[in-house]
């Protein structure tokens, strides 16, 4: 047998690990002259050895906190008055000491249940006692007039706005439209309480839908209407409080009309003339006031 047959593969990791003595490494050495394959997978671990060496050693190196530095230079405590070690079996312990009984997982979980279900009937009374306590503070406070409400019932014009800037240019500003007529009085009779979209063809105003919008208390409707031209209004409504309706105004181009009408608060508002406006607003003021019948 030749001296590279007795050459094993434990032979070359211990080449690479540097771990042979001289005579043996000069064996393994001249092995791998004659056995290229076995030369090219040492060479293999090396580069292995070599990325690992250059990922890990760095963190091998920092120094260890000072918390375990010091843990590890402190003396061990002396095993005074320890009970018994538990194991899975078997009880160490003192001779003649009793063992304690173990506890099982399944107790252990259910006891952590408990704690945490417990913690959170705390937090929920606790919450509970804190908006009783709020309760009784406001209920305790004189009945007077809320200056947001108050404000707010006065805003139904600057609302009427904001939707009309929000929906009146888009490509499709309804969301139910005046080919599903019977659905859109449905729909506003069960969201709003008022089934009405006045006819303005007269007027020149043709109805392309409605949507719902943000109201006070409830929500609000918002009916869209088209001229020939393209150019849209917004008939807006939703129910009113007792409050004085203020008259017409036009800022920026933008004309808002608003009355009131079977406990309701009605805004026209939109970018045409005034004598328009004012035709579409008495137009629309008189189908709201006209009996169910003579609606469309």
């Amino acid at each position: 047998m030749t001296p590279s047959a007795l050459i094993e593969e434990a032979d070359l990791h211990a080449l690479v690990d540097g771990e042979l003595d001289p005579e043996r490494r000069r064996k393994v050495e001249d092995h791998l002259l004659q056995h290229p394959e076995d030369a090219a997978l040492v060479e293999g671990w090396r580069r292995q050895n070599a990325a690992l060496r250059a990922a890990f050693e760095p963190v091998a190196l920092e120094p260890p906190p000072l918390s375990l530095r010091e843990a590890a230079a402190r003396p061990p405590a002396p095993p005074v008055g320890q009970g018994p070690i538990e194991t899975g079996a078997i009880h160490w312990g003192r001779p003649g000491a009793a063992p304690r009984p173990m506890r099982k997982l399944d107790e252990i979980r259910a006891s952590r249940r408990r704690q945490a279900l417990a913690s959170t009937l705390l937090t929920l009374v606790a919450g509970a006692a804190v908006a009783v306590a709020a309760l009784l503070f406001l209920a305790s406070r004189p009945p007077t007039q809320s200056p947001t409400l108050t404000r707010a019932a006065t805003s139904y014009a600057a609302r009427a706005g904001l939707t009309y800037a929000t929906y009146i240019l888009d490509a499709h500003p309804v969301e139910i439209d005046a080919a599903r007529r019977d659905e859109l009085l449905v729909w506003l009779q069960e969201r709003v309480g008022f089934a009405r979209a006045p006819d303005l063809d007269g007027v020149g105003l043709r109805l392309l839908g409605g949507r719902i919008a943000p109201g006070v208390a409830a929500p609000a409707a918002f009916l869209i209407y088209q001229r020939d031209d393209g150019v849209r209004l917004g008939l807006y409504f939703e129910r009113a409080e007792a409050v004085a309706a203020p008259s017409g105004q036009r800022g920026q181009g933008v004309t808002v009309i608003e009355w009131r009408a079977s406990g309701f608060a009605f805004v026209l508002v939109g970018a045409l003339p005034a004598d328009a406006m004012q035709a579409a607003a008495e137009a629309a003021a008189a189908a709201v006031l006209a009996p169910p019948t003579e609606t469309k």
